[in-house]
């Protein structure tokens, strides 16, 4: 690349920078999210603040009668979609698990640097207090990129979200939420408007918000150990916190990667695969250093539902080549509603450099700092060589389910970098999002998961064992009472 031709693409994308910065400058100069926070209906109160918990499950009446068969048939239909919108609508977590008829229990984890994240403890429906999970195994769930604690329940069914199941299964069971998402955009100094708040990679993620958290739920839960179950980046922030802490090691009895990203393949557009082989100060200079796009959820509202879904569904396919044929348009209706959650521009540059260097890596912050002769002469490796996470020191057994047609995962180059006692399950046809909300997932995924956590813990539990609880995945999810 001749200087000229550096020079031309740095107007060129300071030009684009303007472009894409200007509007989210004016949305901040002006106000608008506080604006738009106070429009918005409050947040419900969790069942650990207040008691006031009704289940809106809906009761469904089936009759022998042929009369009414058609009736109750239409009454079905009507109920299953007043449900759904009831979770599309829902303003948080709390509405959501109450609509599949839950409790759920609120908990905040101060980190090591000062990052306050909200975390939740999923109930049975007639839990009446928290003593009656004591001596249950534990079971931490955690979400992928741009995502939070909301995504394991959002099946369109109540028999399609695996936190239930497993709760019904006699765990329990928490969901936690990274540092800058919706639940987490707290700290002891630092205001969400402050670029500081936003300095922080899968770096923070492993060495703070992961260890720490499952150290409060370790003491909340008086046990030593848990069960680990993370999704996607979940997965890659545990593996990276646990090849950082050897006596992390000891407090995870088994680690479950549903899509377990490592070292993804790669990202299907040419204009995305420039920006993994570009400088970080271009992503920081088009982005800024705080959130990554967090007018998104603005547009969301603006857009409607079905105009919002065709351009989540287009986005997909530009960007990894999704199809998204496993999930059903109830399922994307619900699923899509809670997916996306704000995390750091810095992250995203983080998966970048993965990508880019292939190899699963701390964040290198000379690249963000150094100078851009260094990029422009192909020589950036030899000035900087940043450390590994080293995974293959990593102890603890592990289940990996992944999609075959999944294009961010490479399982390959994942068990190369493992060296603990592992078992992978590859599903054909399946994708990303395919592990947690696709039509057949209760008896591709949600089954070996639960087996694999009864052989680890000791469970011996006929009803779970003899499949009854997961043949609710044939049914609608609904308490079902026959007169």
């Amino acid at each position: 690349m001749s200087l000229f031709t550096y020079l031309l693409n740095d107007v060129l994308f300071n030009f684009i920078a303007l472009v894409i910065q200007f509007p989210l400058l004016i949305f901040h100069a002006l106000g608008l999210e506080i604006l738009l926070s106070q429009v918005q209906s409050r947040f419900s109160k969790p069942d650990n603040v207040s008691s006031n918990f009704n289940s809106p499950v809906p009761i469904i009446n089936l009759s022998n009668g042929d009369s009414n068969q058609k009736s109750s048939l239409n009454g079905e239909q009507d109920s299953e979609k007043d449900f759904h919108n009831k979770i599309i609508n829902a303003v948080d977590i709390v509405e959501i698990v109450h609509a599949h008829g839950y409790k759920v229990h609120e908990h905040v984890v101060q980190t090591k640097d000062g990052y306050l994240l909200s975390i939740h403890r999923i109930l049975a429906k007639r839990t009446s207090s928290t003593i009656k999970l004591l001596n249950k195994p534990v079971v931490y769930m955690h979400h992928g990129l741009l995502t939070n604690s909301e995504l394991f329940v959002l099946g369109d069914k109540s028999s399609k979200c695996l936190p239930f199941i497993l709760v019904d299964s006699g765990y329990d069971v928490w969901l936690g939420n990274n540092r800058g998402n919706k639940y987490s955009r707290k700290h002891l100094n630092l205001s969400s408007t402050d670029y500081r708040f936003w300095d922080y990679s899968l770096d923070e993620f492993a060495m703070f918000d992961i260890p720490d958290t499952i150290d409060y739920v370790l003491n909340a839960t008086s046990q030593s150990s848990l069960n680990y179950i993370g999704f996607s980046q979940g997965s890659a922030q545990c593996l990276a916190a646990l090849s950082l802490n050897p006596l992390l090691n000891t407090k995870i009895k088994l680690f479950i990667g549903l899509s377990p990203a490592m070292i993804p393949k790669g990202l299907n557009h040419p204009v995305l695969r420039y920006f993994v082989n570009s400088a970080p100060n271009l992503m920081y200079r088009l982005f800024g250093k705080r959130a990554i796009l967090p007018s998104v959820v603005f547009w969301q509202k603006l857009m409607g539902p079905k105009l919002y879904e065709m351009v989540v569904d287009n986005s997909l396919i530009l960007l990894f080549g999704w199809q998204s044929q496993n999930l059903s348009v109830s399922q994307k209706k619900v699923g899509y509603a809670h997916m996306f959650s704000p995390s750091s521009v810095k992250s995203i540059i983080h998966w970048f450099q993965i990508i880019g260097n292939k190899r699963f890596q701390m964040f290198d912050e000379g690249g963000s700092s150094g100078s851009g002769l260094v990029y422009l002469s192909g020589s950036a490796s030899k000035t900087n060589r940043v450390a590994p996470f080293p995974t293959q020191t990593i102890t603890v057994p592990m289940l990996l389910i992944y999609g075959k047609s999944d294009s961010l995962i490479d399982i390959e180059i994942t068990k190369e970098q493992l060296s603990c006692e592992l078992e992978t399950i590859g599903l054909e046809s399946y994708e990303h999002m395919d592990t947690l909300w696709a039509n057949d997932v209760c008896s591709l995924v949600f089954e070996p998961v639960i087996q694999t956590l009864q052989k680890y813990n000791g469970g011996d539990d006929e009803k779970v064992r003899n499949g009854d609880l997961l043949k609710k995945s044939q049914s609608n999810g609904y308490a079902i009472r026959s007169t």
